[in-house]
Protein backbone atom coordinates (compact mmCIF):
# COMPACT_ATOMS: atom_id res chain seq x y z
CA UNK A 1 0.00 0.00 0.00
CA UNK A 2 2.82 2.04 -0.86
CA UNK A 3 5.70 3.78 1.52
CA UNK A 4 5.87 6.50 3.73
CA UNK A 5 8.62 8.59 2.59
CA UNK A 6 5.85 11.35 1.77
CA UNK A 7 4.19 13.91 4.11
CA UNK A 8 0.67 14.61 3.57
CA UNK A 9 0.60 18.69 5.43
CA UNK A 10 -2.73 19.90 3.41
CA UNK A 11 -4.18 16.45 5.81
CA UNK A 12 -2.60 17.44 8.86
CA UNK A 13 -4.13 21.40 8.24
CA UNK A 14 -7.77 19.99 7.61
CA UNK A 15 -7.90 17.53 10.80
CA UNK A 16 -6.47 21.11 12.94
CA UNK A 17 -9.69 23.17 10.97
CA UNK A 18 -12.19 20.09 11.65
CA UNK A 19 -11.08 19.91 15.49
CA UNK A 20 -11.15 23.59 16.29
CA UNK A 21 -14.53 23.57 14.49
CA UNK A 22 -15.92 20.93 16.86
CA UNK A 23 -14.50 23.00 19.67
CA UNK A 24 -16.38 26.19 18.34
CA UNK A 25 -19.63 24.49 17.81
CA UNK A 26 -19.09 22.74 21.21
CA UNK A 27 -18.44 26.47 22.99
CA UNK A 28 -21.17 28.53 21.23
CA UNK A 29 -23.86 26.04 20.51
CA UNK A 30 -25.48 28.31 17.65
CA UNK A 31 -22.54 28.33 14.95
CA UNK A 32 -21.00 25.54 13.80
CA UNK A 33 -24.13 23.55 13.52
CA UNK A 34 -22.65 21.14 11.14
CA UNK A 35 -19.39 20.74 13.00
CA UNK A 36 -20.64 16.85 14.01
CA UNK A 37 -19.57 15.78 10.52
CA UNK A 38 -16.10 16.20 11.40
CA UNK A 39 -16.01 13.31 13.41
CA UNK A 40 -16.80 11.79 9.94
CA UNK A 41 -14.14 13.51 8.24
CA UNK A 42 -11.75 12.82 11.21
CA UNK A 43 -12.76 8.99 10.49
CA UNK A 44 -11.50 8.47 6.81
CA UNK A 45 -8.20 10.64 7.88
CA UNK A 46 -7.39 8.34 9.97
CA UNK A 47 -7.57 5.69 8.18
CA UNK A 48 -5.81 7.15 4.57
CA UNK A 49 -3.45 8.23 7.56
CA UNK A 50 -2.57 4.81 8.93
CA UNK A 51 -2.99 2.93 5.70
CA UNK A 52 0.12 5.55 4.82
CA UNK A 53 1.69 4.82 8.05
CA UNK A 54 1.80 1.56 8.80
CA UNK A 55 0.07 -0.32 5.54
CA UNK A 56 3.46 -1.42 4.35
CA UNK A 57 4.96 -2.37 7.48
CA UNK A 58 2.20 -4.39 8.67
CA UNK A 59 2.33 -6.22 5.14
CA UNK A 60 5.84 -6.24 5.82
CA UNK A 61 6.43 -8.05 9.18
CA UNK A 62 5.24 -5.62 11.75
CA UNK A 63 3.25 -7.53 14.06
CA UNK A 64 -0.11 -6.46 15.14
CA UNK A 65 0.97 -6.29 18.76
CA UNK A 66 3.47 -4.08 17.78
CA UNK A 67 1.18 -2.16 16.00
CA UNK A 68 -1.88 -2.24 18.31
CA UNK A 69 1.17 -0.79 20.95
CA UNK A 70 1.81 1.50 18.98
CA UNK A 71 -1.75 2.92 18.43
CA UNK A 72 -2.42 2.74 21.70
CA UNK A 73 0.51 4.69 22.87
CA UNK A 74 -0.41 7.53 20.26
CA UNK A 75 -3.93 7.68 21.54
CA UNK A 76 -4.42 6.93 25.11
CA UNK A 77 -1.77 9.37 26.96
CA UNK A 78 -3.90 12.99 26.17
CA UNK A 79 -7.09 10.68 26.78
CA UNK A 80 -5.59 9.88 30.25
CA UNK A 81 -4.80 13.63 30.51
CA UNK A 82 -7.99 14.98 29.49
CA UNK A 83 -10.05 12.84 31.84
CA UNK A 84 -7.49 14.06 34.69
CA UNK A 85 -8.79 17.30 34.00
CA UNK A 86 -12.60 16.25 33.47
CA UNK A 87 -13.07 14.32 35.98
CA UNK A 88 -12.87 17.14 39.28
CA UNK A 89 -14.80 19.71 36.57
CA UNK A 90 -18.09 16.78 36.79
CA UNK A 91 -17.98 16.04 40.21
CA UNK A 92 -18.18 20.36 40.65
CA UNK A 93 -21.15 20.75 37.68
CA UNK A 94 -22.35 17.57 40.09
CA UNK A 95 -22.00 19.37 43.43
CA UNK A 96 -23.46 22.60 41.63
CA UNK A 97 -26.60 20.79 40.32
CA UNK A 98 -25.40 21.31 36.90
CA UNK A 99 -25.17 17.04 35.99
CA UNK A 100 -27.63 14.94 36.76
CA UNK A 101 -25.10 11.89 36.68
CA UNK A 102 -24.91 11.24 40.48
CA UNK A 103 -21.83 10.54 42.03
CA UNK A 104 -20.99 6.31 41.75
CA UNK A 105 -22.02 6.43 37.88
CA UNK A 106 -19.89 9.42 37.76
CA UNK A 107 -16.95 7.24 39.21
CA UNK A 108 -17.94 4.18 37.45
CA UNK A 109 -17.70 5.71 33.94
CA UNK A 110 -14.51 7.19 34.56
CA UNK A 111 -13.03 3.45 35.57
CA UNK A 112 -14.23 2.25 32.58
CA UNK A 113 -12.97 5.13 30.15
CA UNK A 114 -9.91 5.03 31.76
CA UNK A 115 -9.96 1.51 29.66
CA UNK A 116 -10.96 2.78 26.48
CA UNK A 117 -14.53 1.37 27.16
CA UNK A 118 -17.72 3.05 26.72
CA UNK A 119 -19.60 3.61 29.74
CA UNK A 120 -23.37 2.66 28.93
CA UNK A 121 -24.80 3.02 32.73
CA UNK A 122 -26.62 6.05 33.64
CA UNK A 123 -28.55 8.28 31.38
CA UNK A 124 -27.90 11.45 32.15
CA UNK A 125 -27.05 14.68 30.64
CA UNK A 126 -23.71 16.09 31.87
CA UNK A 127 -23.51 19.18 29.24
CA UNK A 128 -21.47 22.14 29.29
CA UNK A 129 -22.47 23.36 33.09
CA UNK A 130 -24.04 26.81 32.87
CA UNK A 131 -25.06 28.00 36.44
CA UNK A 132 -28.20 28.44 36.80
CA UNK A 133 -29.38 26.25 33.88
CA UNK A 134 -32.05 23.71 34.66
CA UNK A 135 -30.24 20.22 34.85
CA UNK A 136 -32.99 18.03 34.22
CA UNK A 137 -32.67 13.88 33.49
CA UNK A 138 -32.84 13.05 29.60
CA UNK A 139 -33.11 9.93 29.03
CA UNK A 140 -32.69 9.75 25.45
CA UNK A 141 -28.77 11.55 26.31
CA UNK A 142 -26.17 9.29 27.99
CA UNK A 143 -22.36 10.07 26.89
CA UNK A 144 -20.45 7.10 26.58
CA UNK A 145 -17.54 9.11 27.73
CA UNK A 146 -19.10 12.05 30.43
CA UNK A 147 -16.12 12.94 31.94
CA UNK A 148 -15.16 14.59 28.49
CA UNK A 149 -18.08 13.80 25.81
CA UNK A 150 -16.00 14.10 22.79
CA UNK A 151 -13.85 11.73 23.60
CA UNK A 152 -16.77 8.80 22.43
CA UNK A 153 -15.37 8.99 19.27
CA UNK A 154 -11.69 7.51 20.45
CA UNK A 155 -13.51 4.32 21.24
CA UNK A 156 -14.48 3.48 17.95
CA UNK A 157 -11.26 4.85 16.33
CA UNK A 158 -9.73 2.64 18.22
CA UNK A 159 -11.95 -0.29 17.52
CA UNK A 160 -11.28 0.52 13.36
CA UNK A 161 -7.06 0.99 14.58
CA UNK A 162 -7.26 -2.77 15.42
CA UNK A 163 -9.77 -4.04 12.40
CA UNK A 164 -7.24 -2.60 10.43
CA UNK A 165 -5.06 -5.33 10.94
CA UNK A 166 -7.91 -7.27 8.81
CA UNK A 167 -8.80 -4.67 6.80
CA UNK A 168 -4.96 -4.02 5.19
CA UNK A 169 -5.28 -7.18 3.59
CA UNK A 170 -8.60 -6.90 1.56
CA UNK A 171 -9.66 -6.38 -2.06
CA UNK A 172 -10.74 -2.89 -2.92
CA UNK A 173 -13.72 -5.07 -4.19
CA UNK A 174 -14.30 -6.26 -0.72
CA UNK A 175 -13.40 -2.70 0.76
CA UNK A 176 -15.78 -1.30 -1.71
CA UNK A 177 -18.68 -3.58 -0.55
CA UNK A 178 -18.20 -2.97 3.51
CA UNK A 179 -18.37 0.75 2.77
CA UNK A 180 -21.46 0.01 0.85
CA UNK A 181 -23.16 -2.14 3.77
CA UNK A 182 -22.05 0.13 6.44
CA UNK A 183 -23.22 3.31 4.70
CA UNK A 184 -26.55 1.78 4.38
CA UNK A 185 -26.52 0.57 7.78
CA UNK A 186 -25.20 4.35 8.52
CA UNK A 187 -28.45 5.69 7.08
CA UNK A 188 -31.06 3.14 8.91
CA UNK A 189 -29.72 3.83 12.35
CA UNK A 190 -29.96 7.44 11.91
CA UNK A 191 -33.11 7.36 10.74
CA UNK A 192 -34.31 4.83 13.46
CA UNK A 193 -33.02 8.10 15.90
CA UNK A 194 -35.07 10.39 14.41
CA UNK A 195 -37.73 8.01 14.61
CA UNK A 196 -37.56 7.46 17.87
CA UNK A 197 -36.56 11.45 19.11
CA UNK A 198 -39.02 13.10 16.70
CA UNK A 199 -36.46 15.11 15.71
CA UNK A 200 -36.31 17.74 12.89
CA UNK A 201 -33.94 15.85 10.33
CA UNK A 202 -35.57 12.52 8.50
CA UNK A 203 -31.77 10.76 9.21
CA UNK A 204 -29.94 11.76 12.38
CA UNK A 205 -26.02 11.33 11.62
CA UNK A 206 -24.90 12.10 14.90
CA UNK A 207 -24.60 8.61 15.58
CA UNK A 208 -22.28 6.69 18.59
CA UNK A 209 -21.52 9.41 21.73
CA UNK A 210 -24.62 7.89 23.61
CA UNK A 211 -25.85 4.27 24.73
CA UNK A 212 -28.34 4.76 22.13
CA UNK A 213 -26.54 5.67 19.59
CA UNK A 214 -23.79 2.44 20.00
CA UNK A 215 -24.85 0.67 17.15
CA UNK A 216 -24.48 3.83 14.79
CA UNK A 217 -21.31 4.36 16.24
CA UNK A 218 -19.79 1.12 14.55
CA UNK A 219 -21.22 1.37 11.29
CA UNK A 220 -20.46 5.05 11.29
CA UNK A 221 -16.82 4.42 11.88
CA UNK A 222 -16.78 1.76 9.89
CA UNK A 223 -17.63 3.38 6.75
CA UNK A 224 -15.20 6.63 7.52
CA UNK A 225 -12.60 4.88 7.85
CA UNK A 226 -12.93 1.93 5.02
CA UNK A 227 -13.01 5.20 2.93
CA UNK A 228 -10.01 6.64 4.12
CA UNK A 229 -8.55 3.02 4.08
CA UNK A 230 -9.81 2.88 0.09
CA UNK A 231 -8.91 6.36 -0.97
CA UNK A 232 -5.16 5.83 0.18
CA UNK A 233 -5.02 2.49 -1.83
CA UNK A 234 -6.11 4.26 -4.69
CA UNK A 235 -3.88 6.81 -4.42
CA UNK A 236 -0.61 4.76 -3.81
CA UNK A 237 -1.25 2.65 -6.78
CA UNK A 238 -1.84 5.40 -9.02
CA UNK A 239 -5.37 5.38 -9.72
CA UNK A 240 -6.02 8.88 -11.48
CA UNK A 241 -9.34 10.52 -10.70
CA UNK A 242 -9.68 13.59 -12.91
CA UNK A 243 -12.79 15.49 -11.17
CA UNK A 244 -9.87 15.59 -8.21
CA UNK A 245 -7.15 17.64 -10.53
CA UNK A 246 -10.12 20.00 -11.42
CA UNK A 247 -11.13 20.22 -7.78
CA UNK A 248 -7.38 20.65 -7.03
CA UNK A 249 -7.07 23.82 -9.43
CA UNK A 250 -10.24 24.98 -7.88
CA UNK A 251 -8.89 25.07 -4.63
CA UNK A 252 -5.32 26.39 -5.57
CA UNK A 253 -3.22 25.77 -2.14
CA UNK A 254 -4.05 24.20 1.57
CA UNK A 255 -5.76 27.21 2.44
CA UNK A 256 -8.67 26.98 -0.03
CA UNK A 257 -9.32 24.00 1.64
CA UNK A 258 -9.71 25.22 4.97
CA UNK A 259 -12.15 27.83 3.68
CA UNK A 260 -14.28 25.00 1.91
CA UNK A 261 -14.06 22.89 5.28
CA UNK A 262 -15.21 26.07 7.48
CA UNK A 263 -17.77 26.66 5.16
CA UNK A 264 -18.96 23.21 5.19
CA UNK A 265 -18.95 23.35 9.21
CA UNK A 266 -20.92 26.80 9.11
CA UNK A 267 -23.49 25.54 7.13
CA UNK A 268 -26.80 26.43 9.28
CA UNK A 269 -29.39 23.86 8.07
CA UNK A 270 -29.48 20.57 8.11
CA UNK A 271 -32.13 20.56 5.36
CA UNK A 272 -33.92 17.23 7.12
CA UNK A 273 -30.57 15.29 7.00
CA UNK A 274 -30.04 15.88 2.89
CA UNK A 275 -27.01 18.23 3.89
CA UNK A 276 -24.70 16.53 6.35
CA UNK A 277 -25.72 12.71 3.97
CA UNK A 278 -24.18 15.12 0.99
CA UNK A 279 -21.28 15.99 3.04
CA UNK A 280 -20.82 12.60 4.36
CA UNK A 281 -21.03 10.39 1.80
CA UNK A 282 -19.98 12.99 -1.04
CA UNK A 283 -17.99 15.80 -0.14
CA UNK A 284 -15.81 14.52 2.73
CA UNK A 285 -14.07 11.71 0.56
CA UNK A 286 -13.33 14.32 -1.91
CA UNK A 287 -11.43 16.80 0.57
CA UNK A 288 -9.47 13.61 1.51
CA UNK A 289 -8.41 12.84 -1.79
CA UNK A 290 -7.89 16.78 -3.21
CA UNK A 291 -5.58 17.52 0.30
CA UNK A 292 -3.70 14.12 -0.31
CA UNK A 293 -2.92 15.97 -4.48
CA UNK A 294 -2.13 19.33 -2.55
CA UNK A 295 1.29 20.37 -1.52
CA UNK A 296 2.17 23.38 0.44
CA UNK A 297 3.83 26.06 -2.19
CA UNK A 298 5.79 27.51 1.07
CA UNK A 299 7.54 27.01 4.21
CA UNK A 300 4.99 29.10 6.24
CA UNK A 301 2.13 27.45 4.60
CA UNK A 302 3.56 24.42 5.39
CA UNK A 303 4.47 24.93 8.98
CA UNK A 304 1.18 26.26 9.34
CA UNK A 305 -0.34 22.82 7.89
CA UNK A 306 1.35 20.97 10.82
CA UNK A 307 1.15 23.06 13.17
CA UNK A 308 -2.58 22.78 13.04
CA UNK A 309 -2.41 18.85 12.99
CA UNK A 310 -0.10 18.92 15.78
CA UNK A 311 -2.99 20.80 18.07
CA UNK A 312 -5.49 18.79 16.45
CA UNK A 313 -5.99 16.06 18.62
CA UNK A 314 -5.15 17.92 22.22
CA UNK A 315 -7.84 20.10 21.39
CA UNK A 316 -10.24 17.73 20.39
CA UNK A 317 -9.89 16.25 23.48
CA UNK A 318 -9.17 18.88 25.53
CA UNK A 319 -11.71 21.59 25.06
CA UNK A 320 -14.77 20.25 26.46
CA UNK A 321 -13.67 19.78 30.04
CA UNK A 322 -11.79 22.60 29.69
CA UNK A 323 -15.00 24.48 28.70
CA UNK A 324 -16.38 23.00 30.85
CA UNK A 325 -15.15 24.50 33.56
CA UNK A 326 -15.15 27.95 32.14
CA UNK A 327 -18.62 28.11 31.86
CA UNK A 328 -19.07 27.30 35.60
CA UNK A 329 -17.18 29.65 36.43
CA UNK A 330 -18.52 32.49 34.07
CA UNK A 331 -21.34 30.93 32.17
CA UNK A 332 -24.84 33.14 32.80
CA UNK A 333 -28.21 31.48 31.98
CA UNK A 334 -30.02 33.84 29.24
CA UNK A 335 -26.95 36.17 28.79
CA UNK A 336 -24.62 36.41 25.73
CA UNK A 337 -21.52 33.83 26.15
CA UNK A 338 -19.00 36.20 24.31
CA UNK A 339 -16.76 36.22 27.43
CA UNK A 340 -17.50 32.24 28.31
CA UNK A 341 -16.66 31.92 24.64
CA UNK A 342 -13.10 33.72 24.20
CA UNK A 343 -11.63 32.55 27.70
CA UNK A 344 -12.24 28.68 26.63
CA UNK A 345 -10.72 29.34 23.29
CA UNK A 346 -7.82 30.96 24.90
CA UNK A 347 -7.13 28.53 27.90
CA UNK A 348 -7.89 25.13 26.01
CA UNK A 349 -5.32 26.40 22.66
CA UNK A 350 -2.39 27.52 25.37
CA UNK A 351 -3.52 24.49 27.26
CA UNK A 352 -3.17 22.02 24.31
CA UNK A 353 0.39 23.81 23.62
CA UNK A 354 2.23 23.25 26.83
CA UNK A 355 0.37 19.65 27.74
CA UNK A 356 1.16 18.39 24.37
CA UNK A 357 4.92 19.65 24.34
CA UNK A 358 5.98 19.01 28.08
CA UNK A 359 3.49 15.86 29.28
CA UNK A 360 2.33 14.32 26.14
CA UNK A 361 5.23 14.39 23.71
CA UNK A 362 7.75 12.72 26.83
CA UNK A 363 5.30 10.26 27.67
CA UNK A 364 4.73 8.55 24.36
CA UNK A 365 8.53 9.16 24.24
CA UNK A 366 9.34 7.61 26.87
CA UNK A 367 6.61 4.62 26.12
CA UNK A 368 7.99 3.91 22.87
CA UNK A 369 11.39 3.65 24.34
CA UNK A 370 10.44 1.32 27.22
CA UNK A 371 7.60 -1.05 24.79
CA UNK A 372 7.98 -0.42 21.05
CA UNK A 373 11.39 -1.79 20.22
CA UNK A 374 12.64 -0.23 16.71
CA UNK A 375 13.89 -3.50 14.45
CA UNK A 376 14.50 -2.91 10.68
CA UNK A 377 10.69 -4.12 9.33
CA UNK A 378 11.37 -4.31 5.59
CA UNK A 379 8.73 -2.24 3.35
CA UNK A 380 6.39 -3.81 0.43
CA UNK A 381 6.16 -1.59 -2.28
CA UNK A 382 2.90 -1.61 -4.68
CA UNK A 383 4.12 -4.18 -7.07
CA UNK A 384 4.68 -6.94 -4.09
CA UNK A 385 0.74 -6.63 -3.26
CA UNK A 386 -1.10 -9.30 -4.06
CA UNK A 387 -3.12 -9.50 -8.13
CA UNK A 388 -6.20 -9.46 -5.88
CA UNK A 389 -5.24 -6.44 -3.85
CA UNK A 390 -4.26 -4.72 -7.02
CA UNK A 391 -7.34 -5.44 -9.44
CA UNK A 392 -10.25 -5.81 -6.31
Amino acid sequence: MGTKNSRYDALDGLRGVAAIAVMMSHFTQEAFKNAYVAVDLFFMLSGFVIAHSYGTRLLGGMTAIEYIKRRVMRLYPMLLISLLIGLPVLIGARMLSLSTYPMPSVISATIHNLFFTPYIGHLGNANMAIPGAVATADFTIGEIFPVNPPAWSLFFEMAASIAFVIIVRLSRSTMFKIIVVSGLMFLITGALTSFESRGHSIVDFSQGWAGNRMDGGFYRVSFGFVVGVLLYNLKSTGVDLRIMDALKQALRNSYGLYIVALAMFLFPMSLRGVYPAFIIFCVAPCLVMVGAKLSCASTFEAKTAQFLGWLSYPVYLLHFPIGRAVFMLFGKPNEPATVPIVVACAVTLVSAILLTRFVEEPIRAFLTKRLVPRPATPLVTPSAMTADQKAG
